[in-house]
């Protein structure tokens, strides 16, 4: 470990952690393009189970990253001659603070994308259905206001307490917080927020590029776009996520 330790003291190591369809491919494709970096997204699949285990026990996520996740960033990674390793990934965000006791040194930074636009996607995929390995094993725990609620509300419901207790937990423990839909429209707010910290160099051609793209979009969706929801569907969403959606910047 000492090992590791030492190849970690001096890389530039940063992870960018988000709710799931929040732009996470995006971002990871866009920032792989900075010289001398390795950016990576959700690259291991074993972090999908684990997640579930660090939702409920922050001692699994401690003992994951710890014995697993920290070797095999640095066997994946010591071969390639960069200065900067990175990961998007959406998957790993139960286990930030695991991440931060094994990466000190490390810049961590909560991705986050309106819950409209979130919600609206992951109703069109197998999110909190019997289908999904995943969020069919995730409910709130005991001290959740909705733990009580959970057998009465529908799926659309779910997936609002989803965004918002995922966006909370990041709120929570991460300063600095940047938002995919300013990523897309800004490049100066790309560079300063992101660029900048990370000291990476991707000129406007390169961001324009990408922003003019879809990586990773909804085939379809089951829902309209919000701005088209019923009075139903708003006030459960504002219900749920409005609080949230206030404390990370956007107007409801």
């Amino acid at each position: 470990e000492s090992m590791i330790d030492e190849w970690a003291r001096y890389k530039k190591i940063f992870f960018i952690l988000a709710m799931g369809r929040s732009g996470t491919k995006f971002l990871a494709t866009l920032l792989n393009e900075a010289p001398d970096s390795y950016v990576v997204h959700e690259p291991v699949r074993e972090d999908f189970p684990a997640y579930v285990d660090a939702f409920y026990n922050p001692q699994k996520a401690k003992w994951y990253i710890k014995k697993f996740r920290k070797k095999e960033i640095y066997l994946r990674a010591q071969n390639f001659s960069f200065s900067t390793y990175g990961e998007v990934n959406g998957v790993l965000r139960r286990h930030l603070l695991a991440l931060k006791e094994a990466f000190p040194h490390a810049q961590f930074f909560h991705l986050i994308r309106d819950g409209r636009d979130v919600v609206r996607s992951l109703m069109s995929r197998h999110t909190m259905t019997s289908h999904d390995p995943v969020t069919s094993k995730i409910h709130p725990l005991p001290d959740d206001p909705w733990y009580d609620k959970w057998q009465i509300i529908d799926r659309f419901e779910k997936i609002c307490w989803y965004w918002q207790v995922e966006n909370k937990f990041l709120r929570e423990h991460i300063p600095k917080r940047i938002h995919f839909e300013k990523i897309l429209e800004d490049y100066d707010y790309f560079k300063e927020n992101l660029l900048s910290p990370l000291g990476f160099d991707i000129p406007i051609e390169i961001w324009e590029k990408y922003t003019q793209k879809k990586i990773n979009p909804s085939s379809k969706y089951a829902l309209p776009h919000w701005k088209e929801w019923d009075k139903e569907l708003l006030e459960k969403f504002y219900r749920i996520c409005g609080e949230e959606m206030i404390k990370n910047g956007y107007q409801i």
